[in-house]
């Protein structure tokens, strides 16, 4: 499984590094899609997980994490409910629209460019 999260929005990353750090079975990968050349804009605006051949974004890809998470299991029957009812992906955009991207620590060794 292939987490592409965006490492401009503090959260996502902490998000990632929590998974990160529960992931006993070394089963998820992360990979922040800002260092892909030419990623969907689509991804700037939820998560996405690539898993079997098939894309998951936004709360679908929440629930799809928290499957091989062994620590998220219990949390699965209340995040299937939520989706069921509408509020899962209701929240989670609320979220995504509402966070913060700061690009801190994202400069080459270069310098950091802003254009005019």
């Amino acid at each position: 499984m292939i987490i592409y999260y965006d490492s401009y929005c503090n959260m996502c990353t902490s998000s990632s590094l929590f998974w990160k750090k529960i992931d006993w079975r070394n089963q998820l990968s992360f990979e922040s899609f800002r260092t892909l050349e030419n990623y969907p804009k689509a991804m700037e605006e939820s998560l996405h997980v690539y898993h079997q051949k098939k894309w998951f974004d936004g709360f679908d890809a929440i629930i799809e994490v928290s499957k091989k998470l062994p620590l998220m299991w219990i949390l699965l029957p209340f995040m299937y409910l939520f989706k069921w009812i509408g509020l899962g992906g209701f929240i989670y955009k609320k979220i995504a629209r509402n966070r913060k991207l700061v690009p801190v620590n994202q400069c080459d060794h270069d310098g950091c460019r802003i254009d005019s």
